[in-house]
């Protein structure tokens, strides 16, 4: 800090800074000045932010502005929200938050430029007549209310220090600013009027070192700028460095994991994650991306009626609630199960029956306390009440489930909690603005103003400052890297606010308006970082992702420096250095005995033989991948109420000969009987979907396909059904399962085995020597005295038979072949029979062997819907080519 601001600063002056950072950086810079004075005990630095100083003076005037009540930033845009909400516009806006926030941004803009929408009427759009409707409404409420805003509180000062109100008036120093509007000229006039002497600090002229430096890519510039501050903390630990990244907001995760990997490589170690950073980020994140808050706006929302799926297993995984590490397994499981159930959304009473009893997944210490806070939900789903009043609620509520959990919390974790209790306290501010609230609207209210809570954990001062574009005035550092100064983001594009006329906002120069402003900005702003520091670096990505870019044009007369991309070892690369790799090539898992009990029915030989390595991760290892809800019938579900129909159906009529007896009507009350057993089935199990709306069209679709059905195999030659959805055990060579067989004929020949089929249906499944479907197959094999297999195509496309048989005949007569062309004489049908056994006793006899090697059938086909791609890296191994000799072997 030069002396001639300390001086100022120790002579009682008020120093003022557009932003907070910037004046915590110069308390920061007092303090060490001081220090480094050999003092002590010194005065308290008078250094705010311009929008502090305004309510500071704003509570010296309380005297002489009677009754008029200042509303705070989370008032102001609930005021706004209701505003609009009232207005014509209401309907059709997809976002009215934020359109409330850009309203007070533009309210802002109007009063800070002197902008009168009245005087602009004929240039008026549609989106500026409507807010000068809303601002209208909003100013009467306010009046009404006696209220006034932070737009405004300049000119209410202003106005009451001219009615000859008195202040505290000493030196006031502005430091770091750009650029004043109007308003904040006038005040600053009215303020030199009262007393005080303002005056501006201008930073120190410097003649520093200044290079450019283009890099490959906007990865390798973060990387090489942190190489650069490692280097020069290695050299003095003292040193100030300071990094501006432009796009810093979007780009602030990129930037912690490139800095941790270079200045704190072993952070990926679990002892030095506690550590303090050498470097700090300015911007900070929502409140809401903190995981802790994240999991107390679930359990708020939760208690408001359900969750989505997937919002569910994040709230059960959840650390933060009580008892989270002692059922961590169970209530894991509790997700998978939910899962399953397959429904797109948990409510609280759904979650409370999956956690109870003595199964597997059940979660007892959950379940207990869901039972105590389910009756605290259901009531406060009921209440419409105060903000004041919610601010209970909601502390009650996050209590029942234990939030914020067991364990202790680290230091970031709690600095979370106690800044989400500030703000769920701070609720009760929205009283005088939104006196009464349903559930719903509350929690929205709540979770606006969470993300609108910027919250950054407090640390000890660092050596190096990643900073946004605008946070680098006022600062000085020995070494300052500013990155991304490519063309197409360095001047900024023109950001117009949408609710003023954007012709008068570029002619008095609203900042953001114009490309003119925007030049005249960024040579500003490159200048004070000229400035800035003894040695400036300027860089640039010479590429980001397909685009080739170019310097801005405001750097390019700056000297281009040399690169120097690959300087130092760090932990990561030691490591991998001192690696010692060896390669195994192991595809046998260990051999299994005969007469071993296989779980999934039919579908093990299927996956045997898609792919080795799917069949023992399914049926030896028994993974599976998490299922996903979803809306309304899944087609497995879907499949299911068709098959189940058609049971129903057969179980009643048994046979061709009583199928022909059946004229219309009887035929029809058959069918609608059959489908609404399926579906009332379907209904206990799914009363989320099958509501009497859904259940109407389902029963409808699925009847539609029954009756064709019964019409095609009225057609047939006579039959008889022996079984309908029957369970019976069969054996393949030591392999033993339960195959379901949807239906089971006898008829002239013999037995016809038959699959229904809602999807695709094609024989050729059947035959080679890895089957795409074996299930009919292996039916065949395993029953005794068939004559043939067949798909039943049960589809809104086509109703039809599709299959193999020994002959033809034993389904229908010849006349009616067109009606069954899709089955087909089989050319030796034992010889087929005695190949299908062949190809599933050899399946069989691989998984009992052990053999798992990754070996898809068709790749990528057969893997495109697998769920073990993670698993078995089918994708590495096949870019890598074939296992070697050697490898199989091992080899270091």
């Amino acid at each position: 800090m030069n002396a001639d601001l300390v001086k100022r600063i120790e002579a009682g002056s008020v120093i003022l800074t557009p932003n907070r950072r910037l004046a915590a950086y110069l308390r920061r810079e007092f303090d060490l000045a001081q220090r480094a004075a050999g003092k002590t005990v010194w005065p308290t630095a008078d250094i705010l932010p311009y929008q502090a100083f305004l309510e500071r003076t704003w509570d010296e005037l309380a005297g002489g502005v009677g009754e008029l009540i200042l509303l705070l930033p989370q008032q102001e845009i609930a005021l706004w929200e209701r505003v609009i909400d009232a207005s014509p516009q209401a309907d059709v806006l997809l976002g009215p938050a934020a359109t409330a926030r850009a309203a007070r941004d533009a309210w802002a803009i109007r009063h800070g430029y002197r902008i009168d929408p009245a005087q602009y009427g004929p240039i008026l759009d549609e989106d500026a007549t409507a807010f000068a409707a809303w601002g209208a409404d909003y100013a009467e409420r306010c009046a009404a209310a006696r209220w006034t805003d932070s737009a405004r509180l300049p000119d209410t000062i202003s106005a009451v220090l001219k009615t000859g109100a008195r202040v505290s008036a000493r030196g006031l120093v502005r430091c770091g600013f750009d650029a004043f509007s109007p308003q904040q000229q006038a005040l600053f006039e009215t303020l030199a009027g009262a007393g005080y002497a303002i005056t501006d600090a201008m930073p120190p002229e410097r003649r520093g070192q200044i290079v450019r430096r283009g890099y490959p890519d906007p990865e390798t510039e973060l990387s090489a700028v942190a190489r650069q501050a490692r280097e020069l903390l290695a050299t003095n630990a003292n040193v100030r460095v300071g990094v501006v990244v432009p796009d810093l907001t979007a780009r602030r995760s990129d930037v912690i994991r490139v800095f941790d990997d270079v200045l704190e490589p072993d952070r990926v170690l679990a002892a030095a994650r506690d550590r303090v950073r050498p470097f700090n980020v300015s911007l900070g994140l929502p409140l809401t991306a903190y995981p802790l808050v994240h999991a107390a706006l679930l359990i708020l929302r939760f208690a408001s009626g359900e969750l989505p799926l997937s919002d569910a297993g994040v709230l059960l995984r959840s650390p933060f609630l009580d008892a989270a590490e002692q059922e961590f397994a169970a209530r894991a499981l509790v997700d998978g199960e939910l899962r399953r159930r397959g429904r797109s959304a948990v409510t609280p009473g759904g979650l409370l029956h999956a956690t109870r009893g003595r199964h597997p997944s059940a979660a007892p210490r959950l379940a207990a306390l869901l039972e105590g806070w389910l009756p605290a939900a259901r009531e406060a789903r009921r209440k419409r009440q105060a903000p004041s009043a919610w601010s209970t609620t909601f502390f009650l509520l996050l209590k029942g489930l234990g939030w914020p959990g067991e364990r202790p919390l680290d230091s970031e974790e709690y600095q979370a909690f106690e800044k989400f209790r500030e703000v769920i306290s701070g609720f009760s501010v929205l009283d005088p603005v939104s006196p009464i609230l349903a559930c719903a609207d509350a929690l929205s209210a709540l979770g606006r103003l969470a993300a609108d809570a910027m919250f950054q954990p407090q640390s000890a001062a660092v050596p190096v400052q990643v900073l946004g574009m605008l946070e680098a005035a006022g600062h000085e550092f020995d070494h300052l890297f500013v990155t991304g100064l490519s063309d197409d983001v360095w001047p900024v594009a023109p950001r117009p606010n949408p609710f003023l006329p954007v012709s008068v906002q570029r002619a008095l120069g609203v900042p953001h308006a114009s490309a003119r402003w925007a030049l005249e900005f960024a040579r500003r702003t490159t200048r004070q970082w000229l400035n800035a520091a003894d040695r400036v670096t300027l860089s640039w990505p010479r590429r980001r992702g397909e685009r080739d870019l170019k310097a801005s044009p405001l750097i390019a007369g700056v000297p281009e420096g040399a690169l120097n991309l690959a300087s130092g070892v760090f932990f990561r690369d030691a490591v991998y250095a001192a690696r010692r790799v060896e390669t195994l090539a192991d595809f046998a898992a260990p051999a299994l005995a005969a007469g071993i009990r296989v779980a999934g029915g039919s579908r093990f030989f299927k996956n045997q033989a898609a792919c080795p390595f799917r069949g023992f991760a399914a049926h030896r290892l028994g993974a599976a991948a998490l299922e996903r809800g979803h809306e309304g019938l899944d087609p497995r579900e879907r499949g299911s109420l068709v098959h189940q129909a058609a049971a129903n159906f057969w179980r009643a009529v048994g046979s061709h000969a009583r199928l022909a007896a059946l004229n219309g009507p009887a035929l029809h009350s058959v069918v609608e009987e059959a489908v609404a057993g399926a579906v009332d089935d379907l209904r206990r199990s799914r009363p989320d979907i099958m509501t009497d709306a859904f259940a109407a069209l389902e029963r409808t679709r699925v009847g539609a396909l029954l009756a064709r059905l019964a019409a095609v195999e009225k057609t047939r030659a006579p039959f008889e059904v022996l079984a309908s959805e029957r369970q019976h055990a069969v054996r393949v060579a030591g392999v033993e399962l339960a195959a379901r067989l949807d239906r089971v004929d006898r008829v002239a020949g013999g037995r016809l085995i038959l699959d229904y089929k809602t999807g695709r249906a094609h024989i050729g499944d059947w035959l080679g020597e890895r089957p795409d479907e074996p299930q009919l197959p292996l039916y065949a094999v395993a029953a005794q005295d068939v004559c043939g297999v067949s798909f039943v195509q049960l589809h809104t496309r086509e109703v039809a038979f599709k299959g193999l048989v020994r002959d033809t005949a034993v389904l229908a007569p010849e006349e009616q072949a067109d009606a069954w062309k899709g089955v087909k004489n089989a050319d030796d049908w034992d010889a087929l029979l005695r190949d299908w056994r062949a190809v599933l006793e050899r399946l069989a006899r691989e998984f009992l062997d052990g053999r798992a090697d990754v070996a898809p059938k068709s790749y990528p086909a057969t893997c495109r819907h697998c769920d073990f791609g993670l698993l078995c890296r089918v994708g590495e191994l096949m870019d890598r080519g074939p296992v070697t000799p050697e490898e199989e072997h091992g080899d270091e």
